[in-house]
């Protein structure tokens, strides 16, 4: 068991992908409550229907977030400034997602198309509810699919085991090893590549507020 703990602990978020399209939907449901009642973290994009990476504004102290949250014409200034970038940044994002993924209704079997999906969220502190605490971007998990190019039939690069409910070893299907990211599933960094391009703005809109302000970056990013 203690085997199965690390095998599981060291799965990336490309192999979780791999592993959802290669096991049978309640198989691999069980394997991630094995992984969550194990403390193991499991990437919020193989659990849930849509993603939502965000940035989140760190500050040294709640009585510091307070004595800002007093000036009132300044707390305004920031969040117009964050909701407008927020704004900008969805905005490319869904133009991004059109241009490398036209919308094809006999593919798409209903599907909302990814760009229609992308929406961008602005949350602001609980307790004074007055001052941007994070921007986020939610959108379809086919979106982090299409950005490893993963599928069904187009495992990851060195393929996976796990146990299934009888305690036999199962191994993803040789014939899709390597083929993630090749053939009509190329990998294509869609998201990452817009927020590294906005976010200096985002940190000097940040430091003109605050100097002690700074931004925490911790999951925005997929996995390249």
């Amino acid at each position: 068991m203690e085997n199965d703990r690390v095998s599981l602990e060291d799965l990336t978020q490309g192999q979780w992908l791999e592993l959802r399209y290669q096991m049978e939907p309640r198989n691999f449901k069980r394997l991630v409550e094995r992984a969550r009642n194990a403390g193991i973290d499991v990437p919020a994009c193989v659990g849930v229907k849509n993603y939502a990476p965000k940035i989140k504004f760190s500050t040294l102290s709640e009585t510091a977030r307070y004595v800002r949250s007093q000036d009132i014409e300044a707390v305004k200034t920031f969040n117009r400034r964050c909701e407008n970038w927020s704004i900008f940044v969805t905005a490319e994002l869904r133009s991004q997602a059109r241009m490398f993924f036209p919308h094809n209704p006999k593919r798409s079997k209903g599907a909302t198309p990814l760009s229609e999906s992308i929406n961008g969220n602005v949350r602001y502190d609980k307790k004074y509810k007055v001052e941007v605490r994070s921007l986020g971007f939610s959108f379809a998990r086919h979106g982090v699919m299409l950005h490893y190019g993963a599928s069904s039939g187009h495992g990851g690069h060195i393929g996976s085991k796990w146990r299934d409910r009888f305690g036999n070893i199962r191994t993803t299907n040789p014939a899709s090893f390597g083929k993630m990211g090749q053939g009509n599933r190329k990998a294509v960094h869609w998201f990452n590549p817009v927020l590294r391009k906005h976010l200096p703005t985002l940190a000097d809109i940040a430091a003109e507020y605050c100097m002690d302000m700074s931004l925490n970056l911790a999951g925005l990013f997929l996995e390249e």
